[in-house]
């Protein structure tokens, strides 16, 4: 059998030499694996960019609550047969929320029901009711700062002369930048802040229940 004539290569007109054979083989299997690799690479790319736009939805959801709501009245009134005394709870509108409600021990103080309160424009409240607190338990709270004077806060007849601790010039923005702090017989109130308006309306509510008839 005679032996087959080598094909004509379109382009050249005549058939092709072993070296132009073996060049035109590389250059196909170049140009194969050129296209493999930019496939694995724009597959490596979906995949990548898939994995981080699940991460945002389950990691950074807007509609996600990472904060735990509590219901302070609830646990205020779980709490009383704990403390020596009847706990206090401001009574606020939806807008705020708690983060914790808790009974605690602190130096200076026999016992101590708290509350951590989140209010309008990201504002913080720490309301902390200390029975058998002295002066050392006040001194902690508002980091051994000098009293700035007293103010006077409640509903119109109904008020009661707070001690002030204006730190907002110092500690702008700090839970504690603004501390109002009320002695009674059994216990001391330290209500602290991120501003001033947050934590007056806290003690105007807490003020109304300790004087209204």
């Amino acid at each position: 059998m005679a032996d087959k004539e080598p094909r004509e290569v379109a382009g050249l007109g005549r058939p092709e030499t072993p070296l132009e054979k073996n060049d035109r083989v590389q250059k196909a299997r170049r140009e194969r694996r050129a296209r493999q690799t930019t496939r694995n690479l724009v597959w490596s790319l979906l995949t990548s960019l898939g994995v981080v736009a699940l991460l945002i939805v389950v990691v950074v959801r807007p509609d996600t609550n990472l904060v735990e709501d509590i219901d302070w009245r609830a646990v205020a009134q779980e709490s009383a047969g704990s403390l020596p005394g009847e706990p206090l709870y401001p009574g606020l509108y939806d807008l705020w929320s708690s983060n914790r409600a808790e009974i605690v021990n602190e130096p200076g103080a026999d016992i101590v029901w708290s509350i951590g309160l989140l209010g309008p424009e990201n504002s913080y409240v720490a309301f902390d009711q200390g029975f058998g607190a002295d002066a050392t338990w006040v001194a902690g709270k508002v980091e051994q700062s000098p009293s700035s004077g007293s103010v006077e806060l409640g509903y119109g007849v109904n008020t009661l002369e707070w001690i002030e601790y204006d730190r907002t010039a110092a500690d702008e923005g700090a839970n504690n930048a603004y501390v109002l702090v009320l002695e009674q017989e059994e216990f001391i109130l330290v209500v602290a802040g991120t501003s001033k308006r947050a934590v007056a309306q806290i003690t105007d509510d807490i003020t109304f229940q300790l004087t209204a008839p």
